[in-house]
């Protein structure tokens, strides 16, 4: 029957049998999805050409086109019996395949040979050959290496997923910005997932960290793009990866916490690091993130010629890691400074809450830094969002774990807003009013208690002097009204108040005073339109 199709129960050639078959000399051979077949085609000619091969190595006849029987090979096959290389040729296939009763020895063999005739191999090397395929297609690639790994045992599988991380590696490098642009994120999301269930079951002591790399150089890729879509992606995979380092790191320090205690309890040496330092070797740590964004110079390609507006709005769990981490300096701080200079105003705004959220994991000197940049800013420029720079600035400094307590500490902002709610001020109406509403909510702030008393003396000089009356009668309301009914703890009343204010700084004669004052200028004003 030369030339029939075979049957798919047929078990394939294995190496050392002869290639004996009525049908052509090829079976149907599937590895989790991908076929590898044969029967009448240059597939089937192929794979009985190797089969044939093999035979001869080991001394069977085989017909070379794989039509003829070979009779002694189909002899000893029927009987069952192995000569001592076929039984070494099993050996072999042992060290490659894990036995599981879950899976069929017809399954083991057809993925045996896919794997001797380097399937694997050519679909790992394929990846990253031009022309370059779309990912879904590398994950077509990937299927039968992820669809066979239950049954490939762990040193096999690791050295096929370090082939693997190679090879994506190269292809990610290789990989235009029109091909990228056309990817979109679920398609990223389902190459993440594919990769994750093959280094995870590899159990590679770095298969984490290699992972990790690769996502990085993804993430690298998509933020260097022009397209602003995959540029936005690209930073939301940086601030995920920084998130979960952190809780990693969260995690290995709580554990490392219940040791020391365990051990001091049991009154026993504790080794610093044991179970922390294996944990640790599987993932990216925050300082292996921290030298990677500066070695790729994330900041810069954010606040750099690219810069773009929503971006910006989406980096402060980045800059804010940089602080936290020690790793926030003076040219960085300048970088995004100057971001914000001859800009659209959108620009500005969103530059402006960027440094506003910033300012409260920056180191003092830093703090005193942008303060200084803050200060540059002529009144004359100030527009709502430079008062809420302040405000932010003001709140992120002051309440700082870096700004040094009692005569030391730094009161960012309090007197900018003083000067801003004057009546000299060159703003508008709206904007002085404004800052003295953002003066007297930082007042009543407990964390400027220690400011309220100066800021009332301020107050009744100014009223003294009848310059900015009706700001500064606002402000001393407001002030007045932080202090609670009934005196408290290291807190005084505000009755206690009143009553300080009018021993000691004249409070009533100074109010009448005013109101005299004010009743002539009313009165001469009057005079003036009846006339």
């Amino acid at each position: 029957r030369r030339g029939s199709a075979p049957s798919a129960a047929a078990p394939p050639p294995r190496h050392g049998a002869a290639a004996s078959s009525s049908s052509g000399g090829s079976s149907g051979v599937s590895a989790g999805g991908s076929g590898v077949s044969g029967g009448g085609g240059s597939g089937g000619t192929a794979a009985a050409s190797a089969a044939s091969a093999a035979a001869r190595e080991e001394g069977a006849p085989a017909e070379a086109e794989g039509g003829e029987e070979g009779e002694s090979s189909g002899d000893s096959g029927s009987e069952g019996s192995f000569s001592n290389d076929e039984r070494a040729d099993e050996d072999r296939a042992c060290d490659w395949f894990s036995p599981s009763e879950d899976v069929s020895e017809q399954y083991i063999r057809n993925v045996e040979l896919f794997h001797s005739l380097n399937g694997f191999d050519t679909l790992i090397a394929r990846i990253a050959l031009p022309p370059l395929l779309n990912l879904t297609a590398v994950q077509m690639l990937l299927r039968p290496l992820i669809r066979v790994k239950e049954v490939l045992k762990k040193a096999v599988l690791q050295a096929y997923v370090r082939r693997v991380e190679q090879a994506l590696t190269a292809y990610v490098q290789a990989l235009s910005d029109e091909s990228l642009k056309a990817e979109d994120r679920k398609t990223i999301a389902d190459l993440h997932k594919s990769l994750d269930a093959l280094f995870d079951h590899a159990r590679l002591p770095d298969g984490a960290l290699l992972l990790d790399r690769l996502r990085l150089a993804l993430a690298l890729k998509c933020l260097r793009t022009p397209n602003l879509e995959k540029r936005l992606q690209g930073l939301s995979e940086v601030k995920d990866m920084i998130q979960l380092s952190l809780r990693k790191q969260e995690y290995l320090d709580s554990v490392e916490r219940i040791e020391r205690a365990n051990a001091e309890r049991e009154r026993r040496p504790h080794r610093s690091g044991g179970t922390g330092v294996l944990l640790q070797m599987g993932h990216s740590s925050p300082e292996l993130l921290v030298e990677w964004i500066e070695r790729e110079g994330v900041v810069e390609l954010i606040f750099g010629e690219a810069l773009h507006e929503e971006l910006v709005r989406r980096c402060v769990e980045v800059l804010g890691f940089l602080a936290q981490r020690g790793h926030m300096d003076s040219r960085l701080l300048g970088l995004v400074w100057r971001a914000s200079l001859d800009k659209h105003e959108t620009v500005k705004q969103a530059v402006y809450g960027a440094l506003a959220d910033l300012s409260a994991h920056l180191p003092l000197p830093l703090l005193d830094e942008l303060y200084a940049y803050i200060q540059s800013i002529p009144f004359a420029e100030y527009t709502a969002h430079t008062l809420t720079l302040l405000r932010g600035f003001a709140v992120g400094g002051i309440s700082s774990a870096h700004n040094p307590l009692k005569e030391e500490r730094r009161w960012y902002g309090l007197a900018e807003l003083w000067q801003l709610m004057a009546d000299a001020a060159p703003v508008s109406a709206e904007l002085r009013s404004a800052a003295a509403s953002v003066l007297a909510d930082l007042l009543a702030w407990p964390n400027c208690a220690p400011q309220r008393q100066p800021m009332l003396g301020q107050c009744i000089a100014q009223l003294s002097a009848g310059s900015s009356v009706v700001q500064t009668l606002r402000l001393l309301r407001a002030i007045l009204s932080s202090f609670p009914c009934k005196p408290r703890k290291k807190t005084d009343s505000a009755a206690a108040v009143l009553e300080w204010l009018v021993q000691h700084h004249n409070l009533l004669q100074v109010f009448f005073n005013e109101f005299l004052t004010y009743h002539r200028a009313a009165t001469g004003r009057l005079e003036a339109l009846t006339a």
